[in-house]
C-alpha cells in the first residue's frame, strides 16, 4: 500500500502544475487516498468515480463512499470541483452514463492539456473498473466497451456477474487514450488467478478486461500477492 501511495503522489506531483481530472475506483483501492499529499490537491481538481454501482444506498454507490473520505472532506475545503454520480434524483441508468460522460468531456474541453489519474482495482474475475468480462459472449463485450465514440456506458451486467449489477463505467478506449497515469492495486489471494491473467504474456480482453493495462499508458501495478 505504501508503494502504491507514494506511485499516485508522484503522479499528481508530476501534474501539479496543470488541472487533474482525479477518477477513483471504490473498493480497496479507497485506501490508498488516506495517504494523498494535500499540497497536490487544490482548486482545479477535478475528483470523479473510476465507475459506479447505479444505487441510491451510500454504502453501495461509489461517489458516495469517496464523498465520506477524509480525503475527499479535507480536497472539499480546498475547493475543488466534482462529477457527482450519487442519485440525488429521478434519473435512470443510461440518464447517468450520460451525465457522466457530459462531465467527462466537458472537463477536457475546458482543460485540454490536463491530466487525468485514476486509481484502478482488478476484480475476482478479471474486471477493471465496471467493465465485467465476457467472454462467453464477444461480440457483446466489443458493443459494451469498444465503441470509440463513448467514454462512458451503462448496462446491466445481470446477478450472475456482479452482486451489483446495474453498472456505469469508462469505456476501454477512454482508459486507451484518456489516462495519463494509473495506478492500479489488487489485494488479496482470492484475486491470484486474476493477476495471473492480467500479467500473462498473451490473453483475452474479453475473458480478462483488466488486461488492458498493457495498451495503456504509464501504469504500475501494486499488488501482495505472490
Amino acid at each position: 500500500m505504501r508503494k502504491a501511495i507514494d506511485r499516485l503522489n508522484e503522479c499528481l506531483r508530476q501534474a501539479r502544475r496543470k488541472p487533474v481530472l482525479f477518477m477513483l475506483s471504490g473498493g480497496s483501492a479507497l485506501e490508498l487516498l488516506a495517504g494523498v499529499e494535500m499540497k497536490y490537491v487544490g482548486k482545479r481538481t477535478t475528483i470523479a468515480a473510476l465507475d459506479e454501482r447505479f444505487s441510491r444506498d451510500p454504502a453501495v454507490n461509489n461517489f458516495s463512499q469517496v464523498a465520506e473520505t477524509d480525503f475527499y472532506k479535507k480536497a472539499e475545503r480546498k475547493g475543488i470541483d466534482y462529477i457527482d454520480t450519487r442519485i440525488h434524483r429521478k434519473i435512470s441508468l443510461y440518464g447517468l452514463a450520460q451525465k457522466l460522460e457530459r462531465g467527462l468531456r466537458r472537463w477536457k474541453k475546458k482543460y485540454p492539456k490536463g491530466k487525468i489519474i485514476i486509481t484502478q482495482g482488478i476484480g475476482e474475475d478479471g474486471h477493471t473498473a465496471g467493465i465485467m468480462p465476457y467472454a462467453e459472449n464477444p461480440k457483446k463485450f466489443t458493443q459494451f466497451f469498444e465503441k470509440d465514440s463513448r467514454w462512458v456506458v451503462g448496462y446491466n451486467a445481470t446477478k450472475e456477474k456482479s452482486e451489483y449489477p446495474k453498472r456505469i463505467t469508462v469505456t476501454l478506449p477512454f482508459l486507451r487514450n484518456q489516462v495519463d497515469c494509473a495506478v492500479v492495486y489488487a489485494t488479496g489471494s482470492n484475486k491470484r488467478r486474476a493477476l495471473r491473467s492480467l500479467l500473462a504474456k498473451r490473453g483475452d480482453l474479453a475473458k480478462t478486461p483488466a488486461r488492458v493495462i498493457h495498451q495503456m499508458k504509464n501504469v504500475a501495478v501494486f499488488t501482495d500477492i505472490t
